[in-house]
This record gives structure tokens, sequence and C-alpha cells, in this order.
């Protein structure tokens, strides 16, 4: 029963008890049994109610409903990513002080908090998420569903993949944005488990040609290309038409955003294949399509990429090198993210000093790879750190390095 909350609601702004608003007109326990939608009543008392308040519940009921459809249309927004009316959206919902009503409270703030997770404030989306936490909200199974999945998206954020995962898997299946299923890929692909990542990468990719989210089906199936490429390399050739025909279809939706990271992730599998310029070009293309709205960690990865191929190719002088190390070293120091690791390591590498190289890579990379989850990067610095150990001699190391590495492997075979 609208009628009730509505007059409950401008009772509240208005700053009224229920004994001062029912006065002449019904009992206050009738007022609050109206207010909490638990009794029949007539029209003549809830207009009598609304005249004292100064409102005209016609108004006030067209109000509500159209909240309500602005509300599902700022969601719809968010996943189709249509920025300009995300932006929109939530400059009309927030001239509306509807949106504090009980029915709309908890879907707002969610909304809210989905929507600074797309500017990247997780400062922000964490301090809603917090009031749930906190504060005492009954939530219906909607609004449940929705908390677990904007928690799985800040967790993944924030680069917490095996909460992002545990929360996302705690949706149920009444749950209608089947989004989420993208979600826990990327969280999979994040921790390395490429079959899952494939599995729900699928899923995701239904769902978005489903509803012709054009966008996010590039997403989902650029990661599924990905997952084809994880253990061992895919053809190349097939690779680059699949990523030529993604790109296209960028190119037609106007989304440079997307086509920076597919020119990225073929400067990667090029790299694998020590393909070397090729790899070099692929990152050079993406760089190119970095501009302002770019965030900083996205371009940080496609330069430690471009960097690295150089290296390994023999591609650019030192001093060209150390100075690109060194301006993404000053850049990711800045903005407190990771790749400050990949910087540092590449410096020492063109300074040539093995020993100081290795010392770091000891106790710095692998301790942060360990913490930040970085899985492949762990390995592939552990090995490279035992074959200085056998190399220079230090077999006492090389030993316990290969220990350890043995002990904490679980044996496919068995299933230990």
């Amino acid at each position: 029963m609208i009628e009730g909350k509505l007059i409950k609601f401008h009772r509240e702004d208005s700053g009224l008890t229920q004994e001062q608003l029912a006065q002449g007109i019904c009992s206050t326990t009738h007022l609050s049994k109206i207010e909490r939608g638990i009794t029949e009543y007539s029209s003549e008392i809830t207009d009598l109610l609304a005249k004292k308040l100064g409102i005209n519940l016609d108004v006030e009921r067209s109000r509500y409903h159209s909240l309500q459809v602005k509300l599902s249309e700022w969601n719809d927004a968010i996943i189709m990513i249509r920025t300009n009316e995300i932006h929109q959206f939530k400059g009309e919902i927030e001239k509306e002080p509807l949106r504090y009503l009980s029915d709309f409270i908890v879907q707002y703030n969610l909304f809210l908090a989905r929507y600074y997770l797309f500017l990247n404030k997780h400062g922000k989306a964490q301090e809603i998420l917090s009031m749930f936490e906190h504060k005492n909200y009954t939530l219906s199974p909607f609004e449940q569903n929705l908390l677990l999945h904007v928690k799985g998206i800040y967790y993944h954020s924030t680069r917490q993949f095996n909460s992002c995962i545990k929360v996302l898997k705690q949706i149920d299946e009444e749950y209608p944005n089947s989004e989420y299923y993208f979600h826990l890929a990327l969280a999979y692909h994040s921790i390395h488990s490429n079959t899952f990542a494939y599995y729900y990468g699928q899923r995701a990719l239904h769902f978005f040609q489903k509803t012709l989210n054009i966008l996010r089906v590039i997403d989902s199936e650029t990661l599924i290309l990905i997952q084809l490429n994880a253990k061992e390399p895919f053809d190349m050739e097939e690779t680059k038409q699949q990523y030529d025909k993604l790109l296209r279809v960028c190119e037609s939706v106007n989304s440079n955003d997307r086509a920076h990271k597919i020119h990225n992730n073929l400067g990667f599998e090029y790299f694998r294949r020590k393909r070397y310029s090729e790899s070099k070009a692929s990152y050079e293309e993406a760089l190119n399509l970095i501009n302002d709205e770019t965030p900083a960690s996205h371009y940080l990865v496609t330069l430690s990429g471009y960097i690295l191929a150089c290296m390994k190719g023999n591609l650019l002088s030192s001093r060209e090198l150390n100075h690109l190390a060194t301006k993404g070293l000053k850049m990711a120091t800045e903005h407190q993210d990771p790749t400050y690791v990949f910087f540092e390591i590449y410096l020492l590498t063109i300074k040539g000093n093995e020993k100081e190289l290795y010392e770091y890579i000891e106790n710095t990379a692998l301790p942060h790879f360990k913490e930040t989850g970085s899985q492949l990067m762990y390995q592939h610095y552990e090995r490279q750190l035992f074959l200085y150990y056998v190399k220079t001699g230090q077999r006492e190391k090389g030993f316990q390095l290969a220990s350890d590495k043995m002990s904490n492997e679980i044996s496919y075979y068995e299933l230990e």
C-alpha cells in the first residue's frame, strides 16, 4: 500500500509525530497501521492526511512509480555501459527525495556503489557497502543478491579475488542479472583458474548476446580467447583473426578502451611466442589508444609489456628503456599500483647488476606476488631465482627453494 509509505515519508520529513498528524482525522493507532500497510483505509482519510501534509497523493504516486522506473533504467545503463545515461540517471534520481523511501533506499545505495565502482572510486563504494554491515536493513531476495553482486565487483576491483568468488557464488539462480557470471569469470581468470573462467565466460556471453549488450559481448569473447591461450598457446593466426574480428566490432561501436585491451592482449600473445617485433607493434597500437580517461593501471600494464618486449627483442637502446622504466616506476608509485615491482625489475636488469636484481626478486618481488595472489608471476620469478642460485653455486638456497616448491604443490594425479 503505497499511500501509507508516502504519508509516513512526508510526515517524518515534516517533523510531525503520528499523534500530531492524526489529530482531528483518525486515531494514532489507525495512522500507524496505515503507514505500515496492515489495515484497510478509506480514501477520505488518506486525502485528509495528505492535505494536512501539503501533498497531493496522485502526484506522489506518480513520483513513486517514476522513480521505480528510473532506478531500473539506471541499473540497465550501468550493465550496458551507456556512459552518458549512467550520469544522466544519477543526476535525475538525486533530485528525487523519495529515493530515501524504505522501498528504494537499499537499491539506490547499491546502484550508487556500482556507479562509484564504474568510476573506480573504490573508497566511496566501500563506504556504502559498510553501511550494510552496521545498519539493520530488511532486504528482499533481489536486494540480497544485488548486495552480493556489488560486493563481488568491489572485491575484484580491489584484487580480493577469492573473496569475490566466495560472495558471487552465493547468488541464487532467481537473480535476473546474469551479468554476475562475467564477474565470476574475471575473478577465476585472475587466479588462473582457466576452466572455470572459460565456463562462466561462456554463460556471460550467452546473457550478453541475448540482451544485445555489444560491449559486454566484446569483453566476454576477449576473456574466452585469453582462456583458450592460457595453458598452451593456441594457433596464433587463428587467434589473430579472432582478435581482428573483435577490433572491427570495437571500431563499429567506437570503443577505444576495448580496442586498447585487445591490442594489449595481442602484444602478450606475440611475446609468449617470442615474436618480439610484432609484440612491440601491438603494444604500440595499444599505447596510441590511451587517453585522459584511461585508468592509470591499464596504461601501466601496457607500458610494462611494451618495455619487456623491447628488452627481450633488443628493440630499444638501454637509455630509452631506462627512461620508460623510470617513467613507469614514478607513475606506479604515485598511483600505488602493484606494477611498480616490474618497473623496479626492469631498471635493475638494465643496470646489469645480477646480485642486486636477484636480491630484489628474493626479498621484495616474490613476497609481493604471493601477497597479491599473482601466482603465474610468482612461479616465473621463482624459477628465475632458482636458476640464478644454480648458476652462482648457491646450492643450499637452491635446494631450499626447490624443496618449498615441491612441498607446496598438489599432485595432479593423486589430488593430495
